[in-house]
């Protein structure tokens, strides 16, 4: 693991980040974690006995928090914060690129403003928010997502983020041959 980027410090985003600690010790070393100043101060309220050294006999995650508000790299990823609207909090998606390709993942989301749907235009690959077919407050649904999409015109895209209220095959069925349902253990080929 190079890095952990956050996008919000909602529970089931940040919840799973305990289990950094494998990962420390299989690479021996400390793992850069990247968020906005409101996400990490979330996430270290959360874990406030995380940080980038560990005591003798303590097993915790070894993390070095990065706050962020424009670009940075990762390795030779070029990674660029996507602001966008998910309830009351900040919150953000993230535009990686590298060698000329690019691929944009926000799965939480229940606006974009027309900056960054414009930032996005043509990527390679867009991750997006399709909760339901049912109106939601904080989240797109399926129908305001292919909106999107269609704004977006990336190469290929995926929905994320869905509930057991979307039967996957038949969602599937009816969407365009360009976007597909994400599903666990997908794997995306750069």
């Amino acid at each position: 693991v190079d890095a952990v980027l956050f996008t919000h410090g909602h529970a089931d985003h940040i919840f799973g980040f305990d289990d950094i600690r494998s990962f420390n010790v299989i690479q021996k070393q400390v793992i850069p974690a990247y968020a906005t100043t409101s996400t990490l101060s979330d996430v270290q309220r959360a874990f406030d006995y995380v940080g980038p050294e560990g005591e003798e006999g303590v097993y915790r995650p070894l993390i070095d928090f990065i706050a962020i508000d424009d670009r940075f790299d990762v390795g030779d990823f070029q990674v660029e914060p996507l602001h966008v609207e998910h309830g009351p909090k900040p919150t953000c998606g993230f535009l990686f690129e590298q060698a000329g390709r690019s691929f944009a993942y926000v799965p939480d989301c229940s606006r974009m403003q027309d900056t960054v749907v414009e930032r996005l235009r043509g990527i390679d690959v867009m991750v997006l928010d399709g909760l339901r077919h049912r109106p939601h407050k904080t989240h797109l649904t399926v129908a305001q997502a292919l909106e999107l999409l269609d704004r977006i015109g990336a190469r290929e895209s995926y929905l994320t983020h869905m509930t057991h209220d979307l039967d996957h095959a038949v969602t599937e069925r009816d969407l365009p041959p360009s976007i597909r349902l994400s599903y666990d253990g997908l794997i995306l080929e750069w």
